[in-house]
């Protein structure tokens, strides 16, 4: 994508988080097999800016070892999120492991409006 295709993006993620009322979260997908990417963190901070809820989930957490999975999301948190006060949580929607706690903390966050 182009510096100017990126703008134009940025400006239309900008106006559709700060203009939509009826968002009640918005769930940051990151693939726990790297380290965020400038494009990552650059979306990361639009949310943030957005004042918003938000987790993030850490996908494709099925194609890393099981016993590497805590470990890494924590990283990842501590890589996009230092301070810790957004959820981090491991994700795999292909094969539909660590979906009982993403299910359980959206529905808090459907369930208040």
């Amino acid at each position: 994508m182009s510096k100017q295709e990126q703008i134009q993006v940025g400006k239309f993620i900008e106006q559709y988080l700060f203009s939509r009322q009826e968002i009640s979260l918005v769930i940051f997908l990151v693939d726990i097999r790297h380290d965020p990417g400038e494009n990552d963190k650059l979306m990361y901070n639009y949310i943030i800016k957005s004042g918003l809820p938000c987790i993030i989930l850490a996908n494709k957490a099925d194609k890393i070892a099981v016993t590497k999975v805590c470990e890494t999301t924590k990283n990842l948190q501590k890589m996009l999120n230092p301070i810790g006060d957004i959820t981090t949580l491991p994700f795999s929607s292909e094969r539909k492991i660590y979906t009982e706690s993403v299910w359980s903390l959206i529905e808090k966050y459907i369930n208040i409006k």
